[in-house]
């Protein structure tokens, strides 16, 4: 798993309960927005604020975190929440409650972790992305396409052929899509 051991690194759990013990009239708020990115994948982006008291006008600490729809297994269904967890453990690391040298939560050395663990790309691999992305007949399966081929680590130059390629697919069917609404 790289070059640490995630046992090291505290749950974001931990912090909030810390957090709750030492302001217990405080208050964390997030503000959770949805975004789709070039590759059609759709990006959360989380800021939590933390209050020390409720009288409390401006924030303590703030912390951002951002997940990708299909990066992971768990993010093909639960990315809104990585993302928010990751974003109140970084805020409240900002407010200190973080061990000395792991300011980095559990939840985040997993997303890290599994950055490591990208596949490289082989040659065919290369051809089955292209076969699959030719075979994407509508914009659902574009989309789990695009997190099959999130999974590959690549030099740029494949990367952006490949997003230049989805991109040209996405429009057809989003054209072939119109056509049909207009013949309906």
């Amino acid at each position: 798993m790289g070059y640490f051991n995630l046992e090291q690194y505290e749950p974001v759990e931990n912090r909030i309960r810390a957090f709750w013990a030492k302001y217990p009239n405080g208050r964390l708020l997030t503000d959770l927005q949805r975004t789709e990115r070039p590759d059609g994948r759709i990006e959360w982006i989380c800021r939590t604020e933390a209050y020390t008291n409720l009288d409390d006008v401006r924030p303590q600490a703030t912390g951002f975190a951002t997940e990708i729809e299909g990066t992971s297994p768990v993010n093909r269904s639960n990315a809104s929440e990585n993302s928010e967890t990751s974003s109140i453990g970084r805020c409240l690391a900002n407010l200190g409650f973080a061990a000395k040298g792991r300011r980095p939560s559990r939840e985040e050395m997993s997303k890290a972790a599994r950055g490591e663990a990208k596949k490289p790309l082989t040659k065919g691999d290369w051809e089955e992305l292209i076969t699959r992305l030719m075979a994407c007949d509508d914009l659902s399966k574009l989309s789990a396409w695009s997190a099959l081929a999130a999974t590959f680590a690549m030099p740029d130059a494949k990367r952006t052929e490949l997003l230049k390629a989805f991109n040209s697919h996405k429009v057809a069917l989003a054209n072939k899509t119109v056509k049909r609404v207009e013949v309906a």
